[in-house]
């Protein structure tokens, strides 16, 4: 030691110790604190790095490292103090402390940038008082959920039930109109019979009520087709598959054409996609769409139909326009009923049950119908058909 002490003593350094006088107290009370000092500096960061590695969630975490670095540095002069207590390293010593200096004042630039955030972290009891709220809407939303799914049940109950219930009512419509069909041919067999055993006996007024018996239980009968036709409608199995509405509807408008009351009707009929459902029950329903347009748009010089579709983000809808004699918009909500007419039955023939077949067809295919009309101004009847990626979600 005498030796290094003399050869920096001829270089114009000195150890730190003489500034101690070499005192033996002295000297070890400033290397045991500065030692002391920069183990605690060397574990304070450690602790910091593994503060950050362990909850990334903590805010500021740059400042967690800039802390470090800082606390690292005052570590490294405090060992430069005990080093130059004997070997006088100044240059050294004076680098390190510049370093230091520098992470100084940088981590205290970057404190006073984050003091704003800092003030803005909400406190300990405005964190209760947030948890407190939150838990009351957790608890809310539970009940809430629990009251939706009491009330699912309940809709499923009450769907089951009604189901049950139209299944019932299907079967008895079914089966009392199957059953009438007999005694109402009897009715029909016994007035033709009547009429040829009897006839050139009747007076006028007697043939006239013969006449009336007739076409009475032949409209009966009509109709009671047609409720058959419409209870079978719930019952038929629909095969899904790709329909070509503009076929469909070609071989609808040739068999249209094909009857002797339909000649002079323009046609109008526009760009047609395809659609996902029934061929069998689709045909059925603008088979009854566009037979309303021509006998409705019977009475007209120039009868005008139009056929259209509209393709839109999840369903196909489809028009059948006339300019026929219309209907009063007061009465659209009784135009799908069964046996429903907004026309007296002398003027326009029909059972009332062609439209409620429409509706129950379109229904089957999760799709909805309406209508929109004017008296003497024609009438649009619309239904819609979900989307192919609709249908198989």
């Amino acid at each position: 030691m005498k030796v290094l002490e003399g050869i920096f003593a001829s270089n114009g350094f000195m150890p730190h110790g003489h500034c101690y006088l070499w005192l033996p107290s002295l000297v070890w009370l400033h290397a045991v604190s500065d030692g002391l000092i920069a183990l605690a500096y060397a574990t304070i960061p450690l602790t910091l790095v593994y503060i950050v590695r362990h909850r990334k969630d903590i805010p500021f975490n740059g400042m967690f490292f800039s802390f470090g670095t800082f606390i690292v540095a005052c570590g490294v002069t405090h060992v430069m103090e005990i080093w130059t207590l004997w070997v006088p390293v100044y240059w050294l010593a004076g680098g390190i402390k510049a370093v230091t200096a520098v992470a100084s004042v940088l981590t205290a630039i970057f404190l006073i940038r984050l003091v704003p955030r800092i003030l803005t972290l909400p406190s300990h009891e405005a964190l209760s008082l947030v948890n407190v709220a939150l838990e009351g809407e957790v608890a809310r939303r539970g009940e809430a959920e629990r009251k939706m799914r009491g009330l699912n049940e309940n809709l499923m109950n009450q769907a089951k039930q009604l189901e049950e219930i139209n299944g019932q009512l299907e079967a008895f419509s079914y089966s009392v109109s199957h059953d009438l069909r007999a005694p109402l041919r009897h009715i029909a067999a016994y007035s033709e019979l009547l009429r040829k055993q009897a006839g050139p006996r009747l007076d006028e007024p007697s043939s006239r009520q013969l006449d009336a018996i007739s076409d009475s239980a032949a409209r009966m009968g009509n109709q009671i087709e047609g409720l058959l036709e419409f209870a079978r409608m719930s019952r038929t199995e629909m095969v899904m598959t790709t329909v070509p509405l503009e076929s469909l509807v070609a071989d609808v408008v040739n068999e249209i054409e094909a009857r002797a009351d339909s000649h002079g009707i323009v046609w109008k009929i526009g760009a047609l996609p395809e659609v996902h459902g029934d061929l069998a029950t689709l045909r059925m329903a603008i088979g009854n769409l566009v037979s309303n347009a021509v006998k409705y748009s019977g009475t007209r010089e120039v009868p005008v139909i139009e056929i259209e579709a509209e393709s839109r983000a999840d369903e196909t809808v489809v028009l059948v326009r006339d300019n026929g004699v219309g209907f009063d918009m007061a009465g659209a909500d009784r135009l799908f009923g069964v046996f429903q007419r907004l026309h007296r039955a002398e003027d326009f023939e029909g059972t009332g049950i062609g439209l409620a077949n429409v509706q129950r067809i379109i229904q089957r295919h999760g799709g909805r119908v309406w209508a929109e009309g004017a008296v003497d101004r024609g009438a649009t009847f619309y239904f819609s058909l979900p989307s192919a990626i609709r249908e198989a979600a």
